[in-house]
This record gives C-alpha cells, structure tokens and sequence, in this order.
C-alpha cells in the first residue's frame, strides 16, 4: 500500500486535497508561451539543445541499442513521414521518435536538467522534431514547442519532489513523458484545456525505472517516453478523455510515485526563470554523477603531473544516494562503465578523453584502468547533497594528499552562452563527422546557427539530407 504523500497543507483528509487544480494550472502556462516572447537568450539556449541533440543523436544511431530501435521502427506498416536521424530511413512520426530518443540517448552523451531529474532533449526534442516533420512545421513552433514542453516537464517535476527518484523511478521515462506530451501538444494546436486532458493520458503512461542504468532499458526509458507523450497528445486532440487531475488526485501520478509532492516548491526554485534555463551539456559521455569526480581529478592534474606508480590511493567521497546511480563497483560493459565512478575516475586518473571511445567493453577492462580502480575508494555520506560536488583526494607516494571539488551541476549564465555554443559545436563535430561526413557536419552547424523562425524544421536540420 503506497503511503498517502506529504503535500504541503494536507488536511488529512484524503478526499479533500489543498493542490486540487495543479494539472490545470501547468497547462494553461504551458498553453501560453509563445515564440514571439522569448528572449535572445532563451533562443540561443534552444539552439544549443537543437545542435546538442543533433550531435548526440547522429552518433547514437550507429550504436547497438540505435540499430535495435531502429528495426523496430521499421516493422510498423505507416505513412513514412519523419526522418530516423542519421540514416536514410523514414517511418511514422512516433515510431521515428522512439528510434531518435533511444539514439540519443545511447551514448549518455545528451543534456540534462536537474529541476527535471534526467534528460530533456531525448525526450521533448525527439517527440517535437518528428511530429513537427511530419506536419512540416516551421523551425519557430517547434521551439516554441520545446521551450513549452520543457516548462510543463520541470514543473510536474520540481512538485513531485526527490522521493521518486529516490524510490527508484528514473525521470528521464517519467517526468519526460509530460514534455513530449507538452511540445507535441502545442504543435497540434491543443488549449489549455486539452493539454489538461493530454496530461492525464500522459500521466497513466509514464513510466522508467533506475534499475535499467548501465543496460539499453535507460535507453527505452527516453524512448517510450517520447512516443508515449506524442500519443497522449494525439489521442487528446481527437477527444480522448482523462482525468483532469492526474497528476494531483488521489491515486494518480504524484499519489503513487511520491511522498513528497508540494505544488509550490516549482515557484520557490524558479521564480520567474524558464526551465530550459537549468539545461546542462556534457562533456563526458556517462553519467552526471561522475562529471565531478572526472573533473576534480582533472584539476588535481593540472596543478600536479603524476603517473599511475605515483598512486597509492584515492578517495571520491560523494552522496549516498549515488549508489543508486552510478557506483557500479566492477563495471564489465561499456554501458556500465557510464555507471561506475571509479572507472570515470580511472579515465580521470590516467589522463584520458572520457568521449564514447572511454566507454566501451574493452576499454572498462583495460588492465591499466582496472589497476587504477582497484585504488580508488567511493565514500557514501548521508550529510552529502546528491546534486553537488564529489569531494576527490588523491594520496601519492611522496606523501602528497591532493584535493578538489568541482560543481558540475551549475547551467551556464547568459553572459557564457557564446562559449558554450562555441564548445557545443566543438562537441557536434566529433560526433558528427564520422557518421554523415565533415561538409555536411559544417553545414548542419550554419543552419543552427542561423536559427531561422520560418524555416522547416526538416530543412533546418538537414533531414532531408542526412544519409
């Protein structure tokens, strides 16, 4: 029996809730952005996510859970109308989404947020660029779109709280279903009455859970997620009824997955700041929770050369909620290595790039690197924020006991959008060049770069040239 959650305000009473409204609250928000109202800031950072998802996906669909997703989609008998990025391949808008999203997020290469808890542009992007293909939609709705999606998303978030996540839902699968219900919604021209219903569609859908980190299930997490939120929004648009607190009553989503759903805290950790905001780029293809371990060590480096026999021992003293996520002590697979830590840490140690090439079966038993994490010691404290920094020691034979901690948890600020598009595109080019060709590569950037409002969305990021 799932215990009744803590909302702020409870009555006690269980037929008598204080966040009655809250789904229809969200929609009629989500229903309100506009293109036209954005900043040049807020366009520039839906342009990093455009060209970051675009790389991310590309590279993705040579990998093996890319081709599987791929095959899958092909089985459907459909109108091919919407492209599987970075082939020559074409199928039904949700089946494109399900084969992008599980592209993209492949590599565990793909931008996060953490007022959204997991990954948004697997999710929202994959969903919103496909329908919008196929209903040959102009650049500008589909940002508009994204941008809409991705606040409905960190709001239903942000008030469910940390216990799902800590229960073991992972929010890329849940949470992420409600962005691509939110951007496919706008695309198809819903109100905000009919993005209520889509919510409530979207909410006995959502699904994903941690136990599928380190296999090709966190994949189908971001997979199933953008499918299933086009098709809430698409059954919505045809009349498909819902409950219109789904998210809020008793026995929907908030009651069965948290403990700690509180309808203000999205206003408290906001204010008036839009939620694409709080998106995060990587630059390491694994897990976030290990980026502040890779750059501690990193800093560590570059204030003191070592070697590997100049290691005696070190320590990653990180947050006990972190062993539900990326402490995979003796990872075997590639795929688990973006969940261990101490072989992030190993990579960081042993001066290497930790891009998709750091992750790959062969390389977690490299027996340079297994040596190393043989040294390394991960230390869970109660007392450490989940969302901070790892605190890394590194403990040499000279007796020398190096220290860092670095936050990787911080979105860049406005005045730091040119550096991060100008490392973006950096990124962009590793991922890209191999699978489509460096002129095409190149090209692709202009055209993001350019961001142009009119443009088709499938012109705009070469859809109709990538083979």
């Amino acid at each position: 029996m799932n215990p009744i959650p803590q909302w702020r305000g409870a009555t006690g009473s269980a037929s008598i809730s204080p966040v009655q409204g809250f789904t229809s609250r969200i929609a009629h928000e989500v229903s309100a952005l506009r293109y036209e109202d954005l900043s040049p800031q807020t366009l520039a950072r839906a342009r990093h996510m455009l060209l970051d998802w675009l790389g991310a996906t590309i590279a993705g669909s040579v990998e093996p859970a890319g081709r599987i997703a791929q095959a899958v989609a092909l089985e459907a008998d459909c109108r091919p109308v919407a492209k599987i990025v970075g082939t020559n391949l074409r199928s039904s808008p949700r089946d494109a989404a399900l084969a992008n999203a599980v592209a993209a997020h492949a590599l565990d290469f793909d931008d996060s947020s953490m007022w959204a808890e997991g990954h948004t542009s697997a999710t929202i992007v994959s969903a919103a660029v496909a329908l919008g293909e196929g209903m040959q939609s102009t650049t500008a709705q589909v940002v508009e779109a994204i941008v809409a999606g991705l606040q409905g998303q960190v709001r239903i978030a942000l008030a469910t709280g940390p216990s799902a996540y800590e229960k073991g839902f992972h929010g890329t699968g849940t949470y992420g279903t409600f962005g691509a219900t939110g951007a496919c919604a706008r695309l198809l021209g819903l109100d905000a009455e009919g993005l209520a219903q889509a919510y409530g569609l979207a909410a006995t859908q959502a699904a994903g859970l941690k136990i599928s980190f380190g296999t090709m299930g966190k994949h189908l997490n971001a997979g199933k997620a953008a499918t299933n939120g086009m098709l809430a929004a698409q059954l919505a648009a045809k009349g498909f009824t819902a409950p219109s607190d789904a998210i809020e009553g008793r026995q929907g989503f908030a009651w069965t997955q948290s403990t700690s759903f509180d309808p203000a805290r999205p206003q408290e950790v906001m204010g008036d700041r839009l939620a694409i905001e709080s998106v995060l780029f990587k630059r390491h293809a694994c897990c976030h929770g290990t980026h502040s371990a890779i750059d501690g060590i990193a800093q560590i480096r570059t204030q003191r050369s070592f070697s590997d026999d100049d290691i005696v021992h070190a320590r990653l003293t990180v947050s006990d909620k972190m062993l539900d996520i990326c402490c995979i002590a003796d990872p075997v697979t590639g795929l688990e290595g973006k969940f261990s830590v101490r072989h992030a840490a190993s990579l960081a140690l042993a001066g290497f790039v930790t891009g998709p090439d750091a992750f790959t079966d062969e390389r977690v038993r490299d027996p340079r690197l297994v040596a190393l994490r043989n040294r390394i010691e991960v230390d869970p404290r109660p007392d450490r924020p989940l969302v901070g920094p790892t605190h890394v020691v590194v403990n040499l034979t000279s007796g020398e006991r190096l220290e860092a901690e670095v936050d990787v948890f911080q979105p860049s600020t406005d005045a730091e959008l040119p550096a991060e598009w100008d490392a973006l595109v950096t990124k962009f080019e590793a991922l890209a060049s191999p699978v489509v060709g460096g002129s095409m590569t190149q090209d692709l950037v202009r055209r993001i770069a350019r961001l142009d409002p009119d443009c088709p969305i499938d012109q705009l990021l070469g859809l109709r040239d990538i083979a």
